[in-house]
């Protein structure tokens, strides 16, 4: 779990890494995307998970992604190379954005 104090700006992640969050992609948030599997929507953001630095000296993130009807998990990276660079679901070939959070 993510813990933000109150200006939502900063914060601690799982394993104490402290810095800005820029994005919004947070557990327990819902993405207006439908499944690979069922084709309902949404997904929700089940974990985040720090990967690695990049050489812009922004964190990189894997979110992975439950379906709330059938259960089924797909995954994809935040700040993939660069900052505000977001990849693709793996199994339903989306690029998922933050208009698509709920």
């Amino acid at each position: 779990m993510f813990y933000n104090n109150f200006d939502n700006v900063y914060g601690e992640d799982r394993y104490g890494m402290v810095g800005k969050t820029g994005d919004g992609f947070r557990e327990d948030r819902q993405l207006a995307i439908p499944c690979y599997r069922c084709h309902r929507e949404p997904l929700i953001i089940a974990e985040r998970n720090w990967m690695d630095t990049n050489r812009d000296d922004s964190q990189r993130y894997q979110i992975i992604v439950c379906c709330a009807h059938c259960g089924a998990t797909d995954q994809f990276i935040v700040n993939d190379g660069r900052e505000k660079q977001i990849g693709r679901l793996r199994h339903a070939h989306v690029r998922p954005s933050e208009q698509q959070l709920g």
